[in-house]
């Protein structure tokens, strides 16, 4: 299939970078917690906030590579390909959905599909936004990517809409959006079974949550209320309504047009994938908190749209220029697609790489028998998913409460530009390239034991006390 998708995605894009911290605390972290115990407990989790399905779905690999080698982070490997394969689907629809007209069109959009930069990076991200993206494309897939489905592919598309729901429940208006288009009027044979599909996706989720404690789909009524009512989210940044376009014309740049005029020719042929991206994208753009990853649904249709569409212009040409100018225009795509991840996004392929190697490389000693943060850039800034070991994790601010506090903790991370103020019992281990954010990327320890501290609040006691 497209060459397993570009090799799962660039063997699930190595090495580990946290281009989102959500992808850390809101579903690595939480599954760690299930495999090994300690967590970094943010306030979402706090709130009930999130449900515990996709840790859950995500502990299965997790477990298996901590289990296999428990001192390394092939934990996290394997639930990046795990992602990865997920996002087959994406291009298995795409690639049905082009057949449906000819071999030409599934080979042109499966190809898009696999290689889009896009996709490539969020393809083996444990967001909700791919993972959402995944399920709304099995979805369509057998909705739309043969002429009557039955009432069996409505039952098991409800079933993927439903699971789509409960990993992002923004998609909301996308999903309703494509029932009504592919249902239509048909009660008994479409709407019915695709109900009866999303409620046992509602099941499964009460299930998942009722295993953790936690009350079945409170988190849902605790989303809308914080993030909607109260604002929280605004917190975070706003933008206007024309935000999203404002992002998309800077990623795409000078790609932007003949791409959406290429989806508009390829809407020609499913214009319900069109309504789809457009519903999604009307939606997100109404609320104030926007990033450019919430709005991943209608890029990837509008490029899968366009991919037809040079397909639909290419059908037009004399069959013998046919093959030589379906290369070139596979080429011309891959070429696209390269220059736009080397370009604006570029910055995203390798942000926090220096904060997540130093944390991998500060709990590689089995011995290793406490953690301190030093001036971190942000509240939150260490996760036990990438440090491995059952021990404190503190944050420190000053050189005096590190000089003082300095027997509860082995090993720092700390700023490169930072590491002088640190007492002189800890040597440098290794500085990580250094990244754009500014993040603490070096590697400070001492020999000897830890002795606990109560005078010294953890991590998750700053997190409490400062509601992050």
């Amino acid at each position: 299939m497209i060459a397993l998708a570009a090799t799962l995605r660039i063997a699930a894009s190595i090495p580990f970078t946290v281009g989102w911290f959500d992808e850390i605390w809101q579903y690595l972290e939480p599954a760690w917690h299930l495999v090994a115990g300690p967590w970094v407990q943010t306030w979402d989790y706090r709130a009930g906030l999130r449900s515990w399905l996709i840790p859950e779905l995500l502990a299965v690999p997790m477990g298996l590579g901590h289990a296999l080698s428990p001192d390394t982070t092939l934990h996290l490997l394997l639930a990046r390909l795990a992602l990865a394969a997920l996002s087959l689907v994406i291009v298995g629809a795409a690639v049905s959905l082009g057949l449906r007209l000819s071999r030409l069109h599934g080979i042109v959009a499966g190809f898009v599909a696999a290689t889009w930069f896009e996709l490539v990076y969020f393809a083996p991200r444990a967001l909700s936004e791919p993972i959402g993206l995944a399920l709304l494309m099995g979805a369509i897939w057998l909705l739309c990517a043969r002429a009557r489905p039955g009432p069996r592919q409505f039952a098991i598309a409800g079933l993927l809409m439903g699971l789509c729901f409960v990993a992002r429940i923004q998609y909301a208006p996308a999903l309703l959006t494509l029932a009504i288009f592919t249902a239509r009027r048909d009660c008994r044979g479409a709407w019915l079974p695709m109900i009866a599909g999303g409620g046992a996706a509602l099941a499964i989720d009460a299930a998942a949550n009722l295993a953790m404690g936690a009350l079945p789909f409170r988190w849902m009524i605790e989303a809308a209320r914080i993030n909607l009512i109260e604002g929280r989210a605004n917190a975070y940044g706003t933008m206007p309504l024309t935000g999203y376009l404002s992002l998309i014309a800077w990623y795409w740049y000078l790609a932007t047009a003949p791409i959406l005029l290429l989806a508009w020719i390829g809407a020609k042929r499913y214009p319900v994938l069109l309504w789809v991206a457009l519903a999604h994208l009307g939606f997100h753009s109404l609320i104030a908190h926007k990033e450019y990853r919430f709005v991943l649904a209608s890029t990837a249709l509008l490029v899968i749209l366009a991919a037809i569409g040079s397909a639909e212009l290419l059908r037009r040409l004399p069959h013998r220029r046919l093959a030589l100018a379906t290369v070139g225009t596979l080429v011309l795509w891959g070429t696209v697609s390269a220059a736009l991840a080397a370009g604006h996004f570029r910055s995203n392929w390798s942000l926090e790489a220096d904060l997540a190697a130093a944390l991998e490389r500060a709990g590689r000693p089995a011995a290793t028998c406490g953690l301190a943060l030093y001036r971190p850039r942000d509240t939150v800034a260490g996760a036990y998913a990438l440090y491995r070991r059952d021990t404190p994790i503190y944050v420190l601010g000053t050189p005096e409460e590190a000089a003082r506090h300095a027997g509860a903790f082995d090993v720092v991370v700390a700023p490169r530009a930072r590491i002088a103020e640190l007492p002189k019992p800890y040597r440098l281990e290794a500085c990580a390239a250094p990244g754009l954010t500014g993040a603490p990327g070096c590697v400070l320890r001492r020999t000897g034991s830890c002795a606990p501290d109560p005078a010294l609040p953890t991590l998750n006691d700053r997190l409490r006390d400062t509601n992050n």
